[in-house]
């Protein structure tokens, strides 16, 4: 199975660190927060596939066949129908999704588009920064609530330790569906639509 989305969280954490010192109200993820974020990491990997996932569909050459289509639909379906996504769980989605279904081609660029984005919001936060801003953290995809890193979310702005972590909204590890509403949902839903009309 590819490492990129792994790199890509740990670049994204990595990145943050080095924000943080320069912002005047963040301050660092507490060891409990980091070691949340870790156990979470599969759940992570698997939001952040799911939304770059239609974009393959964009190019013919890198489109779900009907095939895979037919071997898609069920673990979108699943992911979508359970109450929680457990971390084991989202691994086992990954392995059948990445190693399984999806070929060398479309696992390239899906590489492609996780770097594109990571670079987007490497941008996004120099902008943020040479702008004087301390808002606008990273969002990390499956998180529930509004934040994401940064002010406002994981280890800074006015959230809780405990809101931070996710728990205020039923955050902790396999306690709560990413993909149950808001942007994630609909998004799942209209991709779902798109596979079952091939």
């Amino acid at each position: 199975m590819k490492a990129t989305p792994v790199i890509t969280v740990g670049l994204t954490l990595a990145t943050l660190a080095s924000a943080q010192q320069g912002g005047q109200t963040t301050r660092q993820m507490t060891p409990e927060m980091q070691a949340r974020m870790k156990q979470m990491q599969p759940i992570f990997d698997l939001a952040q596939d799911l939304r770059l996932l239609p974009d393959l569909e964009k190019t013919p050459s890198t489109a779900m066949t009907k095939a895979q289509a037919k071997q898609l639909l069920p673990i979108l379906l699943a992911i979508q129908k359970a109450a929680s996504v457990q971390p084991n769980d989202a691994k086992k989605y990954l392995s059948q999704i990445e190693d399984k279904i999806m070929t060398d081609k479309q696992l390239t660029a899906m590489d492609d588009l996780q770097l594109k984005a990571e670079q987007e919001r490497a941008a996004r936060r120099a902008q943020a920064q040479a702008g004087g801003t301390t808002g606008g953290g990273v969002r990390i995809p499956g998180v529930p609530g509004a934040g994401g890193f940064g002010p406002g979310g994981f280890g800074g702005g006015q959230r809780t330790g405990a809101q931070a972590g996710g728990q205020g909204a039923g955050g902790q590890p396999g306690q709560f569906n990413p993909f149950k509403q808001g942007r994630q949902a609909d998004a799942l839903k209209a991709y779902i639509a798109v596979l079952q009309k091939k």
